[in-house]
């Protein structure tokens, strides 16, 4: 099985706003369903000189504009202009104080982004136990950490992916295989509380008992369902009511023990097969989108389970065109915008890739 140190070049998980990306339904088109594959169009943003390096997480503000967790330069990038010209520019990083002004911010392996409705950024970081908070929106910018720092039992370990839902960010705590709540306590720091997992392996069961193996991206559908990419189990789980359970894939069986059934099959609920899948977001019909990694394809999971690719041949590459015959190259992050479209960070090509989504 691999580890999260293994895939560092692949993990990440990418997120977006309840109303409007990766969290709650009521936000994003969702797709007719009734086009085929080649209805996926893929194009890759042209961004000027070559601005990104081994980008992992994205996610998308009101206003359309895409800010891209950038893993190799430790910044946080602007993408404005995405369905015109794009531009690019640092809103976070490249300073040298680890928590200041925005500019001044020094960030350590960013892997992971969302963005609330004032264009506040919550990133989760690799190397840092704790989330952060950044409002680079105004004349005096600010970062700081977010939850509960330094507290027992509550410290973050490889943070791989965040979705803000309402007040609550939900984080995949991956280096300590479990599910995180911080809860804003006014002054954005928060407060962390665990939601489900215990030690590493594969256990449906309530949340408490309930086990993962480093999980990644992270979502949360229209009923408050949070959806996790349970990586190393290849596996999309689910938390509803207190209990976990398996939405699509197999994982191992649930005593955790024989071999993870990693694949490449399209099918039902525990017939589909990923291969250590990372970024996952959810549209206004509650359609799942996931960015599997090492088969380099994006899969689309039906509210009902059922699992199709709609982009990617599996080979690795940076081809653009219909979905049954573009390429990538270790997709990593996903979010959606307004219209149902998908942005993919592709992470071994450095590039962004709009996937257009039929309607």
């Amino acid at each position: 099985m691999k580890t999260l140190t293994t895939l560092a070049a692949i993990v990440l998980t990418a997120t977006v706003l309840g109303c409007g990306g990766g969290g709650g339904g009521g936000g994003p088109a969702s797709p007719s369903n009734s086009g085929s594959t080649n209805s996926y169009v893929v194009s890759t943003l042209a961004l000027a000189g070559n601005s990104l390096n081994a980008p992992k997480g994205i996610a998308i503000d009101p206003q359309g504009n895409l800010y891209v967790a950038d893993s190799g330069t430790n910044l946080i990038r602007k993408i404005a202009n995405v369905n015109t010209s794009p531009t690019v520019s640092t809103v976070l990083g490249g300073g040298n104080t680890s928590y200041s002004s925005c500019l001044n911010s020094v960030l350590d392996s960013p892997y992971a982004i969302a963005v609330d409705s004032a264009s506040h950024l919550y990133v989760a970081e690799l190397n840092k136990p704790a989330i952060r908070y950044a409002d680079c929106t105004a004349s005096t910018t600010f970062s700081q950490e977010y939850g509960s720092v330094n507290v027992a039992g509550l410290t973050l370990s490889n943070a791989s992916g965040v979705v803000l839902y309402n007040s609550t960010l939900y984080v995949s705590d991956a280096g300590n295989h479990k599910v995180r709540a911080i809860t804003d306590n006014g002054s954005h720091s928060g407060t962390t509380s665990t939601l489900a997992g215990t030690s590493g392996g594969y256990v449906n069961a309530a949340a408490g008992s309930a086990a993962f193996a480093r999980p990644t991206g992270i979502a949360v559908d229209s009923a408050g369902r949070v959806f996790v990419v349970d990586t190393d189990n290849c596996a999309i789980r689910v938390i509803a009511s207190g209990q976990v359970s398996t939405f699509a894939g197999a994982g191992p069986n649930n005593l955790g023990t024989g071999p993870v059934a990693c694949g490449n099959t399209d099918g039902a609920g525990p017939a589909a097969r990923f291969d250590h899948p990372t970024g996952i977001a959810i549209d206004g019909s509650d359609n799942v989108y996931v960015a599997d990694s090492v088969n380099n394809k994006i899969r689309l999971i039906t509210p009902q389970g059922v699992v199709t690719t709609i982009a990617g041949t599996g080979v690795s590459g940076a081809t653009d065109g219909s979905g049954s015959s573009a390429t990538f190259n270790t997709p990593t992050g996903i979010t959606i915008d307004a219209s149902g479209n998908l942005f993919v960070v592709d992470s071994g090509s450095s590039t962004i890739r709009k996937i257009t989504v039929p309607h």
